[in-house]
């Protein structure tokens, strides 16, 4: 049980009470006091609870009636005394192509339900500050400045804090920031300018020093002959463009043994 939380405040939004009650069994778990915990079957009560009560935490479920979770977080964003408090929202694994645009709008977090408890102690954690990863150095090769700012804004939304972007436009530049710098993860592009990303990380999985980096490798071109001659190369994952927040999060969940 984590002490840390002992004194902090969170409101749980959610129109079905059994649902509720899971939530607020697994915040008791990891540390939430009871009377600490506040409860809301819609996005309407939720807003008139929040002006009422000074909370550290908003949970609150995406579909509800009156007012659902996506027009409650725009709502809250607009009163100045609200807009900074941490936001999850509770989706379904259907819905999961939402949780952009939510991302959009400002939420910090999401949960996919039915969860596990680890997996929402992971996600409470994640919102409130505790880094799981630890300080990590990410490269992420691309000739697109644009990818590479967008891979950036992805992990910093998704909660990975202590994750260092170092950026290179092809595989001849990130060799040479490899020799330099220390890198726990390698996302790269597969078709680049001078080195492609199949090219690069064969030069990668022979050099001892940096051969056991973990490899993820982006493409929109999901062609099958390519895939099996990347993996022979040495690559571990791949994420087709354009990808998701949701989809950039399981990737390094797996590459990170999470």
């Amino acid at each position: 049980m984590d002490s840390e939380y002992k004194t902090k405040r969170v409101v749980v939004i959610d129109d079905a009470p059994v649902v509720r009650e899971v939530i607020v069994r697994n915040l008791k778990k990891i540390g939430f006091e009871e009377n600490n915990i506040f409860d809301a079957e819609d996005g309407l009560d939720g807003v008139n609870l929040l002006r009422s009560e000074n909370v550290d935490l908003i949970i609150s479920d995406w579909n509800m009636p009156k007012m659902d979770g996506l027009e409650l977080l725009r709502m809250i964003k607009d009163y100045p005394e609200l807009a900074a408090i941490p936001f999850i929202m509770i989706t379904s694994e259907s819905e999961k192509e939402k949780v952009e645009e939510a991302f959009k709008v400002g939420v910090n977090q999401y949960i996919c339900k039915p969860f596990k408890p680890d997996y929402f102690k992971e996600k409470i954690q994640q919102t409130l500050g505790k880094d799981l990863y630890g300080s990590k150095q990410v490269m992420v090769v691309d000739d697109s400045s644009v990818i590479r700012k967008i891979v950036e804004r992805l992990l910093k939304l998704l909660g990975f804090g202590g994750f260092n972007v170092l950026g290179a436009e092809n595989g001849i530049a990130a060799l040479a920031i490899l020799n330099e710098k220390k890198v726990d993860l390698i996302i790269t592009d597969l078709h680049m300018h001078e080195m492609d990303g199949i090219e690069f990380v064969k030069e990668v999985r022979l050099s001892e020093k940096i051969d056991l980096i973990p490899v993820l490798m982006i493409t929109s071109d999901y062609n099958t002959d390519k895939m099996l001659e990347a993996y022979d190369a040495g690559v571990d994952e791949f994420m087709q463009k354009p990808f998701k927040a949701v989809d950039l999060e399981e990737k390094i969940k797996v590459l990170f043994n999470q």
